[in-house]
């Protein structure tokens, strides 16, 4: 059996209606319609950096509107089919009070057909055509800002989850801009994506890493290839943990018996127990 640490997931869909804003907008000329599932609302929001739109899912702890506290936020690539999922699985654990209540937003092309497909490898590979870069530009310059300024989020509080080349793009980010996020869950990252080039990044990526304190969590399934997945992600992982930095919290889990389409949900729960655990 392989043993190096990770875990397992369910895909459940959340479809919404479309409202269109701007990114720039007050959330006083926010035109978007709430449910009363998981307190959730969904944008339409056009990108003036990637000349694109998103769909946006939103979903607020319950007595948030009665209150006036602040939350952490975790940020959920593939928000189409993994929005509610997340929702789900938060909810759950905060039940159980094993982490604390989030503003969960979910990241999503409002479709599962081809076209969705061909834009999340546009946006989630790192290219020389500078995709990647371009989508961490409109987290950055245009969502976050848009999140920050709209809801009672804890600044700086913020974790992305992405699974497979939606994880590849979670380490992008790691690599270049650290610290946009502070936790990052990264399910069965695609690692060999031109030529494994996210190992450079990872090469050049000491001196932004430092000494910020990050929680880190990889994980991968013990059914998925070896030589597509465990293996570079094996590497990978003992190429961080080589770094000894001081501020990171790495936990890396392998999943037994668990496929590559199987991992999402179990790579989700254990990341947010991770990268929420008291030390």
């Amino acid at each position: 059996m392989k043993t190096f640490t990770f875990i397992l997931i369910l895909t459940t869909l959340l479809f919404i209606s479309v409202i269109p804003i701007n990114p720039q907008t007050s959330s006083d000329n926010i035109n978007s319609q709430q449910f009363s599932l998981y307190n959730a609302t969904e944008k339409y929001m056009y990108s003036e950096l990637i000349a694109d739109s998103f769909f946006v899912f939103v979903s607020v702890p319950d007595g948030y509107y009665s209150g006036d506290k602040r939350y952490p936020v975790l940020y959920v690539l593939d928000g189409d089919v993994a929005f509610g999922m997340a929702a789900s699985i938060a909810r759950y654990l905060q039940i159980g009070e094993n982490i604390p209540e989030l503003i969960i937003v979910g990241i999503g092309y409002g479709a599962l057909d081809k076209s969705a497909g061909e834009k999340r490898r546009r946006d989630y590979r790192p290219t020389q055509a500078g995709d990647a870069e371009n989508f961490l530009k409109f987290l950055e310059e245009e969502l976050l800002p848009f999140i920050d300024n709209n809801y009672r989020t804890v600044p700086g509080e913020r974790v992305i989850n992405g699974y497979s080349i939606g994880g590849l793009f979670g380490l992008y980010t790691l690599f270049t801009k650290p610290e946009i996020f502070n936790r990052y869950i990264i399910g069965s990252p695609s690692l060999t994506w031109d030529n494994y080039s996210i190992y450079n990044y990872e090469e050049n990526s000491s001196d932004k890493i430092g000494e910020k304190k990050i929680g880190l969590f990889i994980s991968v399934g013990s059914e998925e290839p070896d030589e597509n997945y465990f293996e570079p992600i094996d590497g990978l992982v003992t190429q961080i943990q080589e770094r000894n930095y001081t501020g990171v919290m790495l936990e890396a889990k392998v999943f037994d018996g668990s496929t590559h389409l199987m991992g999402p949900p179990e790579s989700l729960t254990h990341g947010l127990l991770s990268v929420f655990r008291k030390n």
